[in-house]
């Protein structure tokens, strides 16, 4: 019968639905060493790790109380900010030329398809922001624990409306003018120096690629514009003979011409879309670019117990818990919304939904020397299952009709823990996502592998001093770079305070409101916690 049961249990763990919610790092401890803590369990977050390991014959009982914040750019959001920014001089220059009547050159016309085309690459899935908040507090005695934690996590998504982006004649702009003789001495025509024919070509071919009409729309406001401004300009040859003899006549060397036409190249299949839509005379008056914010709030009250099982090192446990869920929606309009971070969060704040719901967590967890004592290092294995029953949770009435499903899911999560002692006062950790989770951010999905390590300085009852470090990657991301780990604590007598970072390898620049180039990473969090030990 026992070991019937047993197989039902290992059926149910391997049958669960690779999609759930992001798995969240609650404490210090586990955050320093990269994530990785199933497997270890001790103390009273271990409840949230594993309840399984509230059975463990040495685990310290006490009060603990942590609290941790991480954000992340998904999806290489901050590296589209990044090129929009690098091009905004150039383009605020045509848009300069579009309300004066003046002439643009091949540096305008680059800032168009670059500007163009890293608009177009903000609504790829999976780019967006991602915020969570977590802490609480938890008590563990003898192989019980409680705790009420609350868990935040929240997504932006941009949604570019690429149609109505038109900045010709439906705007009330009279549009750039190629006519000669606009720039009195230094005039516009089709003559070019040798040196820059090659480049000429090649922007004659991206411009083919984006369509001679569409562009003649965009610059100034209809079909046939250009040959009305200058007999010259027929076709995409003309303009890009124009384009380049401005260039020449604006001082730009061949280099520069060469960069320039390069990057029009590069852009062309990109912004090509986006052009046939704008120069179609959609203003941008109509845009209903947006940032979209869907995330909920989870605070868990939690009663947790662990307890030996069949074999000697083996630990089953289990959590009930009542989960009170908030669960919030918003579309702030980018065009048409005042800007200010009350104004963005106040109408998810305003329609959110709170229902609650129980939630089901159960663990297993070996100490493998004590199955087979030869095994050096003392080995460790733990499984952990949150959310085992799948809790739903109301969806705002805007979120519906905005066409998001009717609930909000968390979704079983699954995750697999080994951890060894080399030594007594030194602990090696990993950890792996069984289930590939979903997040606030469509089309950004979460898979963490975690390597960590302890080392315990002093290691007494009343004086320790742990120092750790570890590394953690998503691996459902292709594109995902390690994130490092680090943490440290100070444990004197029964009290404990604890520190613990993360920061991405990956990193990407902006440039702030004083014009500085800034470094930062892609993702980032940060934990502290306070305890007390029995």
């Amino acid at each position: 019968m026992k070991h019937s049961r047993l197989l039902a249990i290992a059926i149910l763990l391997f049958s669960i639905d690779a999609s759930a919610e992001q798995w969240q790092i609650l404490g210090t401890q586990a955050l320093g060493m990269g994530g990785a803590f199933v497997a270890i369990a001790q103390g009273p977050n271990g409840q949230y790790w594993n309840p399984a390991g509230l059975g463990q014959e040495k685990n310290i009982s006490g009060l603990s109380i942590p609290v941790a914040v991480r954000a992340e750019f998904t999806g290489g959001l901050l590296k589209d900010a990044y090129k929009l920014s690098n091009v905004a001089s150039d383009y605020s220059k045509l848009k300069t030329s579009q309300t004066n009547g003046t002439s643009i050159d091949t540096a305008q016309m680059a800032a168009l398809t670059q500007g163009v085309a890293a608009l177009g690459g903000l609504n790829s899935p999976g780019k967006g922001g991602l915020i969570d908040v977590n802490g609480g507090a938890a008590i563990k005695v003898s192989k019980f624990a409680f705790s009420v934690n609350n868990f935040t996590s929240v997504g932006a998504t941009p949604v570019i409306d690429t149609v109505n982006i038109g900045l010709g004649a439906a705007t009330g702009i009279a549009g750039a003018n190629m006519n000669q003789g606009v720039l009195g001495a230094g005039t516009v025509d089709t003559t070019i120096t040798a040196a820059n024919q090659a480049a000429s070509d090649q922007i004659e071919t991206a411009l083919t690629t984006i369509g001679y009409a569409n562009l003649e729309s965009l610059i100034c406001g209809a079909a046939g514009c250009l040959a009305t401004q200058n007999g010259a300009i027929t076709n995409a040859s003309t303009l890009a003979d124009a384009l380049v003899d401005q260039a020449e006549d604006s001082g730009l060397t061949a280099d520069q011409i060469t960069q320039a036409a390069q990057k029009i190249a590069d852009n062309a299949g990109a912004a090509a879309p986006i052009i046939i839509a704008a120069a179609s005379g959609n203003p941008y008056t109509n845009n209903t670019s947006n940032l979209t914010l869907r995330g909920g709030s989870f605070t868990e009250a939690a009663l947790g117990y662990g307890r030996g099982f069949l074999l000697p090192g083996l630990y089953l446990g289990a959590n009930l818990k009542m989960i009170r869920g908030t669960v919030g929606y918003d579309r702030y309009g980018i065009m048409t919304e005042k800007a200010s971070g009350d104004n963005i969060f106040k109408n998810f704040d305003k329609y959110s939904k709170t229902t609650s719901q129980l939630g089901i967590d159960v663990g297993a967890l070996c100490e493998l020397n004590k199955i087979v004592p030869i095994l050096p290092f003392k080995p460790r294995a733990g499984l952990m299952i949150r959310n085992i029953n799948r809790p739903k949770f109301d969806m705002p009435d805007t979120a519906i009709t905005n066409g998001e499903k009717s609930d909000y899911a968390l979704d079983a999560q699954a995750r697999l823990g080994t951890a060894i002692k080399p030594f007594g006062f030194w602990t090696v950790s990993m950890d792996m996502d069984l289930t590939e989770n979903s997040t606030p951010v469509p089309g950004f999905k979460s898979r963490m592998f975690g390597l960590g390590t302890e080392i315990n300085v002093f290691n007494r009852r009343w004086l320790n001093i742990p120092l750790r470090a570890g590394l953690m990657k998503n691996m459902a991301e292709a594109s995902s770079k390690y994130t490092y780990t680090a943490g440290a604590g100070f444990n004197i007598i029964h009290f404990v305070l604890d520190l613990g970072v993360a920061v991405s390898a990956d990193t990407t620049k902006y440039t702030d409101d004083k014009g500085k180039e800034v470094t930062v990473p892609a993702n980032a969090a940060g934990s502290l916690r306070l305890g007390f030990l029995f």
